[in-house]
C-alpha cells in the first residue's frame, strides 16, 4: 500500500482519532465532532481509515473554537483561539524570515506556559521546540503539528518551499511514522535530545513578501492550508495554474505547451517533477473557485456549478471527492 500525497485525499485517520479522543476527555462528544465533518464511528475503530485534508482542517478548527484552545488540550495551559492570528499579523510586517521567526518565538515564549521555541544558527537554521509538560501530549500530536505549522507558515511568508535538511524528534519512531515522509521531507531522526526542524541558514535572510491583506485570505483557509501541498511563485505548476485561471480553465496542456514553445511531453515531465499534473491543477482551480464562492460570495450550489461549467449533480460529486463533504455541509462546517 503506497502512502498518499498530502495534497490528495488520504491523510492517516490517526491524527483525527487522537484529536477526537482528547477533545472527548475535555467534554466534547465524539459524535458531535464526527458529525461536523461527516465521518462515521468507523474512524475511531479502523486504523486503515483515511480522511481528506479539508476534513482534518475543519475538525481541528471545530475543536479550537469549542475548547477556545489552539493547543487542543495537549499543552500545559490554553492558547486562546485567535492567538496565532494575532501573532501572524506582526510576523507579516517583518523584513526577513529571521525577523519573523524571532518575533514569533519571543511572542510564544512570553505568552505560553506550554512550550518553548529557540532559533539556533550554524550552517543551518534549527527551530527547536520543547514542551513544558510532555506528559499531556502522549501521542505527540502537538509536537508534530507545531513543527508542521511553523515550517509551512515560513514557506508561505517568503513564497518559497524551504527544504528541510533534518527533522528530529525526542520520542521514538511512532507507528504512523511513514506519514512523516510527506509532512517533513528530508532526513528523519528519533530518540533525539530535542524536537527540531532544520534547513539551510540562507533562507533566514529571504524577504517576507506577504501583506496583512494576504494574511486575511490565508487565515480563512487555515488550518486546512497546513495539510495540503504548497506551490509557490516561479514553479511550473504555479505558472500553469495562473494560465488556467486567466483562461477560466479554457486551455489544454497541448495549447499551453505550444504557447510556451515546448513540447507537451516536456511540460508534462516538468509538472511530474514537481509532483503535479495538468489535470490535478485544473481540478485544484475548480476546487479553489468553488470554495471561494461558497464561503466568500455565499452563492447557491447551482450558481457555482454553472460558473464551473458543470451540472449540479456532477459538481456536488466532485466537491465531495475534493473535501470529503457536500458543498452545503462544508459551508455549514466552516461558517458555524
Amino acid at each position: 500500500m503506497t502512502t498518499p500525497h498530502l495534497h490528495q485525499p488520504g491523510l492517516s485517520g490517526h491524527f483525527a482519532r487522537v484529536l477526537i479522543n482528547r477533545a472527548g476527555e475535555l467534554g466534547l462528544p465524539p459524535e458531535q465532532l464526527l458529525g461536523a465533518v461527516r465521518l462515521s464511528d468507523e474512524l475511531l475503530t479502523n486504523p486503515l481509515t483515511r480522511i481528506t485534508p479539508a476534513q482534518l482542517g475543519i475538525l481541528l478548527r471545530t475543536v479550537w473554537r469549542e475548547l477556545d484552545d489552539e493547543l487542543v488540550g495537549f499543552g500545559a495551559d490554553r492558547q486562546r483561539f485567535g492567538t496565532f492570528a494575532l501573532m501572524a499579523r506582526q510576523m507579516v510586517d517583518s523584513v526577513t524570515l529571521r525577523d519573523a521567526l524571532r518575533y514569533s518565538f519571543k511572542f510564544i515564549n512570553l505568552t505560553s506556559n506550554s512550550m518553548r521555541w529557540e532559533l539556533l544558527e550554524d550552517q543551518d537554521a534549527h527551530l527547536e521546540l520543547s514542551l513544558v509538560d510532555p506528559g499531556r501530549d502522549p501521542d505527540h500530536f502537538l509536537e508534530e503539528f507545531m513543527l508542521l505549522l511553523w515550517h509551512r507558515f515560513s514557506n508561505w511568508l517568503i513564497g518559497e518551499r524551504i527544504p528541510l535538511t533534518t527533522t528530529r524528534f525526542r520520542f521514538s519512531r511512532p507507528a504512523h511514522w511513514r506519514e512523516y515522509r510527506l509532512m517533513y521531507p528530508g532526513e528523519l531522526g528519533f530518540d533525539q535530545p530535542v524536537t527540531s526542524a532544520s534547513f539551510h541558514r540562507s533562507y533566514l535572510f529571504a524577504p517576507v513578501i506577504r501583506s496583512r491583506i494576504d494574511l486575511h485570505r490565508y487565515l480563512q483557509r487555515t488550518p486546512d492550508e497546513w495539510f495540503v501541498k504548497q506551490m509557490f511563485d516561479g514553479s511550473v505548476s504555479d505558472r500553469v495554474l495562473h494560465a488556467l485561471s486567466e483562461s477560466n480553465g479554457g486551455i489544454t496542456l497541448e495549447s499551453l505547451a505550444a504557447e510556451w514553445k515546448v513540447s507537451s511531453r516536456t511540460l508534462h515531465r516538468q509538472l511530474q517533477r514537481e509532483g503535479s499534473g495538468f489535470r490535478k491543477l485544473h481540478e485544484q482551480l475548480r476546487k479553489d473557485r468553488a470554495v471561494t464562492m461558497l464561503l466568500a460570495e455565499n452563492c447557491q450550489v447551482k450558481q457555482i456549478a454553472n460558473a464551473l461549467q458543470m451540472t449540479e449533480p456532477a459538481f456536488s460529486r466532485a466537491f465531495k471527492q475534493w473535501t470529503g463533504m457536500s458543498p452545503l455541509a462544508y459551508r455549514k462546517a466552516r461558517s458555524s
